[in-house]
């Protein structure tokens, strides 16, 4: 893969210097002089002569160092400030520091303790104690130990994301000429791996992998980033072309420890090095996420839309409590038809977002983003009140109440509270019940105890379920016959599928099955006559789909109830 190389030492996992360094941080330069001369033949002594140049040399020598010196009363950057900015950076906090003062406040010395500082040496200096606290701060911490546990990860040996951001940054300086490129892997299923093969194989794995990405990429860098995840940064002239990168992930692939061993790849060309790095690392893993649930490939590479879209994603995130205060989520209702007599008989209701100016934030863009942040928790319960207070106005009006229906996110079935809130929403409003049902998708329900509780709650409390989207994913006879449903709503994906025999065949069994089981069948997204008459045909109940309506809104859905 790479094409020519130019090497930057780096200190090798473990490797310390032969003889300890000592950093003496001292404004007055006599005292500089006198703790240099003395100290010298035992350590390395570098001289800084205020706090500012003392964390510069910091910087740029905390993997050799062994203590500070530091001094209390200097121009520039006090000792104080020193210990407050060294404190902001965890590789630079693990390098112990003994404060040196003629000062005898204990305030001041509290304060130094406050900030990190392990021992004090009192002015005038005692050479022996001073030599003697040096020696026992090394016992006790031992730096370049303490260091490479900081540094580096315990099973790996490769660098840990931590370390990982502080030497890329300085990698990234010292090449400033260069062009970088970013791979990040992640292991597809690895407590998969653990559970399947033990935890011994699965460190073996992690060991595999960090060896070869640190001898693939012998003149960068590698990092264990997460649990399961992988970060190289390397610079030059690379081929990352998709056919190298299979063709290495394969080779990759075929020399683990275990078989079928999967992995995504990230791929962030020619990154822009004025990012922190931490923002270029996010790239590399945004370019996984676009293939995160696509089996058929494994290599991405970042691209700049990609980056527009979480920008996007953060906007809409932003806005969300605006747009809860202002009203601009609001519920629009897709009449469900009984197809024998083709009236309206129930609606499911379905959230929209109407900006200000009238225009319509498209539901593909928000809702499965506030899926993944939660967010949907509170939105699900919105739309839920809201659907409430309209069946009420209906109801004060004298209008027979028809039931609507309300989707309820995974996220909302796994959060605390959630029966007993909407359950007392149905009070506060109240409406009966059954004139408000709850839409669970058919993969929010499978395998997990849990629901069977959460489900025969809702039930308890007056509620009629429906299992949303059957069909659509991996269908679960054992659901159906454990979990209180009394609707079952067909998924599109099968309703499209019912002109051709087999479709026909599955759609026409799943009714039977569902009218056995005592369930009422809706078939959603009908969109043709073609597909209702063979619907009706096959005794479906009821029929929701743009053949009949689309969603509308509030003041269209009253006026089509007549």
């Amino acid at each position: 893969m790479r094409k020519d190389s130019d090497n930057v030492r780096l200190l090798e996992p473990g490797e310390a210097p032969a003889k300890r360094k000592i950093l003496v941080v001292e404004d007055n330069e006599l005292n500089r002089e006198i703790l240099s001369s003395f100290l010298e033949e035992k350590f390395d002594v570098i001289l800084a002569e205020n706090g500012e140049e003392g964390l510069k040399i910091l910087g740029e020598h905390y993997r050799e160092l062994s203590v500070v010196l530091l001094d209390i009363c200097m121009p520039v950057c006090d000792g104080f400030e020193f210990l407050r900015r060294r404190n902001k950076d965890k590789l630079l906090s693990t390098i112990p520091v003994i404060v040196m003062t003629g000062s005898n406040s204990k305030d001041a010395e509290i304060q130094c303790l406050d900030l990190g500082a392990v021992d004090f040496i009192p002015k005038p200096y005692n050479f022996k104690i001073v030599v003697g606290r040096i020696n026992s701060v090394i016992k006790l911490r031992e730096s370049v130990l303490t260091l490479t546990a900081v540094e580096h990860d315990e099973l790996t040996g490769i660098y840990t994301r931590q370390a990982f951001f502080y030497h890329a940054k300085t990698l990234l300086k010292a090449k400033a000429e260069e062009r970088f490129h970013l791979i990040v892997a992640d292991i597809r299923d690895f407590k998969l791996i653990n559970s399947s093969y033990g935890d011994k194989i699965g460190d073996e794995v992690l060991c595999y992998l960090a060896k070869t990405y640190t001898k693939m990429f012998r003149d960068g860098l590698v990092s264990r980033y997460g649990s399961d995840q992988f970060v190289c940064m390397t610079y030059g002239d690379w081929d990352l072309s998709l056919e190298t990168m299979k063709k290495l992930t394969e080779e990759i692939a075929e020399n683990a420890p275990i078989p079928n061993l999967m992995i995504k790849y990230g791929v962030y060309e020619d990154v822009d090095t004025s990012l922190p790095i931490s923002v270029i690392c996010d790239r590399g893993f945004m370019a996984i996420r676009s293939i995160r649930d696509n089996y058929e490939h494994s290599i991405a590479y970042y691209t700049e839309e990609m980056n527009q879209k979480q920008m996007q994603d953060r906007a809409l995130e932003n806005r969300f409590e605006s747009a809860i205060s202002n009203k601009e989520f609001v519920a629009y209702f897709q009449p469900k038809y009984d197809v024998k007599i083709e009236k309206i008989v129930g609606a499911e209701s379905l959230v929209r977002w109407i900006n200000s100016d009238g225009s319509m934030v498209m539901p593909g863009d928000f809702i499965p983003l506030y899926e993944r942040d939660g967010l949907i928790v509170r939105l699900d319960e919105y739309i839920f009140r809201h659907v409430c207070e309209f069946q009420r106005e209906l109801m004060e009006k004298g209008q027979e109440l028809l039931p609507i229906s309300v989707n309820l996110s995974r996220a909302s079935i796994h959060h605390i509270g959630v029966v007993d809130r909407y359950v007392e929403i149905v009070k506060e409003t109240g409406i009966p019940f059954s004139c408000v049902s709850i839409e669970l998708t058919e993969t929010a329900t499978l395998n997990n105890v849990k629901i069977r509780d959460f489900t025969e709650r809702l039930v308890n409390a007056g509620f009629a379920l429906h299992m949303d989207d059957f069909g659509s994913g991996y269908s679960s006879l054992i659901t159906l016959s454990e979990l209180p449903f009394n609707t079952l709503k067909i998924d599109k994906s099968l309703v499209d599928c019912i002109g051709q025999q087999k479709g026909r065949m599955v759609v026409q069994q799943v009714i039977i099955l569902a009218h056995g089981l005592g369930m009422n069948v809706i078939a959603e997204g009908v969109e043709t006559a073609e597909q209702v008459e063979l619907l009706r045909e096959m005794e479906c109940d009821d029929i929701q789909g743009f053949y009949y309506s689309r969603p509308l809104p509030r003041e269209e859905f009253i006026k089509k109830l007549g």
